[in-house]
């Protein structure tokens, strides 16, 4: 298992150099969920520090129907070799899990804002990475057990992709029960 203060390296296959961008338009046809409204952005807004809600993260949630969407990493795409399979987070859910729930609440002081659920019942919430200044960050899982409402050990946290467009590459499109949308 890779853990988060490991060095980051090369994994899998080799992806062409494709920006979060360019990638969420490729699947956005087949993205089933629900994207955030104005008010849902608002809320985010009013809710976030500005460290956890970037500009970049604000219009992916706006563009694309990612909200209760299932995605799942097959173990050669996932670092952590857990099978990844998430639920996207409403952005309701994004604000909850970062201030009602652990380990949202113990890691968001540390730059980790949690944009999925596990959809196999381990009850370890994804999150972004967004400690840097990249508009790719690193998706990871946080295991909850070691939440305690105080400083998290970060080298408990695993990679799961270094980058949200390499997540985005290699995860296959389920079908969630919950969100769905018609916007």
């Amino acid at each position: 298992m890779v853990r988060f203060s490991e060095k980051r390296r090369t994994f899998g296959k080799s992806l062409d150099p494709m920006t979060l961008n360019q990638r969420l338009q490729e699947i956005a046809k087949d993205l089933y969920g629900v994207s955030a409204t104005d008010d849902d952005i608002l809320f985010l807004r009013s809710r976030l520090p500005p460290a956890l809600r970037p500009d970049w993260l604000i219009s992916m949630l706006r563009d694309y129907k990612l909200a209760g969407v299932s995605l799942s990493l097959a173990m050669e795409h996932d670092r952590s070799r857990l099978v990844a399979d998430i639920i996207w987070l409403t952005p309701q859910q994004i604000v909850s899990e970062a201030q009602d729930a652990e380990p949202g609440i113990s890691v968001m002081s540390s730059g980790f804002l949690a944009i999925g659920a596990c959809a196999t019942g381990s009850g370890d919430p994804y999150f972004l990475d967004l400690r840097g200044t990249s508009n790719d960050p690193p998706v990871t899982r946080i295991p909850h057990e070691y939440a305690t409402q105080n400083s998290y050990p970060l080298d408990r946290i695993e990679v799961v992709t270094p980058s949200l467009s390499e997540f985005f590459s290699n995860a296959s499109i389920g079908h969630a029960l919950g969100v769905r949308g018609s916007n």
